[in-house]
C-alpha cells in the first residue's frame, strides 16, 4: 500500500494493490499490518449503492464518537470529499476532494472531518469506519454551503441532507 499525504493532516490517499485485466480486476484494500498505522481498527463496515447524481452527505459525529473513515469505490467512480471541523487545523473549515475510482484508489478521512461522497457513474462503494455508529451524536452540513461542491450536478439527495445546516452555521 502507498499513503500519499494531502494537505489535510492525517487525510491520506491510498493507492492499493489491483490488477485489472479483461476479465475484471482483483484488489486487496485492507491489510492489516499497513493500513494500521495510518486508520487504527477497522469497528463497522458497510456498502452503500449509489445512482449517477447521487449526493450522500456531508456527515459526521462528534466528540468520542468521530469516526474516522477508509472509502474504497468497488463499482463506477465517485467524488470522495471530507470538510475538516478541527478547530485546531491549518485547514479548518475547508474541503478535501478527489475522484476515487476501482483498482486505483481510496481515502482515508480522519475523525473530526464531515465526510460524503457524490456518484459521478452508478457506483459502489465500502465505508471501514474506525468507531461505532452512535445516532445521539450524528450531525451534518448542507453541501451546496461548500463552495469547492458547487460544481456538482446533484439529482438525488435524502430529505435529511437537504435541511442540514451550512457550513458557515457549523463554523
Amino acid at each position: 500500500m502507498n499513503f500519499k499525504e494531502t494537505n489535510f493532516k492525517d487525510l491520506f490517499l491510498v493507492e492499493y494493490f489491483s490488477m485489472i485485466d479483461d476479465r475484471g480486476f482483483f484488489m486487496k484494500p485492507w491489510v492489516k499490518f499497513e493500513i494500521e498505522d495510518f486508520f487504527g481498527d477497522n469497528r463497522e463496515t458497510y456498502f452503500s449503492s449509489s445512482e449517477k447524481g447521487t449526493l450522500r452527505g456531508l456527515h459526521y459525529q462528534d466528540g468520542s464518537s468521530a469516526q474516522g473513515k477508509f472509502v474504497v469505490c468497488l463499482k463506477g467512480s465517485i467524488e470522495d470529499f471530507a470538510t475538516d471541523l478541527r478547530k485546531d487545523s491549518k485547514t479548518y473549515g475547508k474541503t478535501f476532494r478527489a475522484t476515487i475510482e476501482p483498482g486505483k484508489n481510496a481515502v482515508i478521512v480522519p475523525p473530526g472531518f464531515a465526510h460524503g461522497i457524490f456518484a459521478n457513474t452508478d457506483s459502489i462503494i465500502v465505508n471501514f469506519c474506525s468507531q461505532d455508529y452512535d445516532p445521539a451524536s450524528e450531525k451534518g452540513i448542507l453541501w451546496s454551503s461548500i463552495n469547492e461542491l458547487k460544481d456538482l450536478n446533484v439529482k438525488s439527495i435524502s430529505p435529511k441532507d437537504i435541511d442540514l445546516p451550512s457550513l458557515e452555521d457549523i463554523l
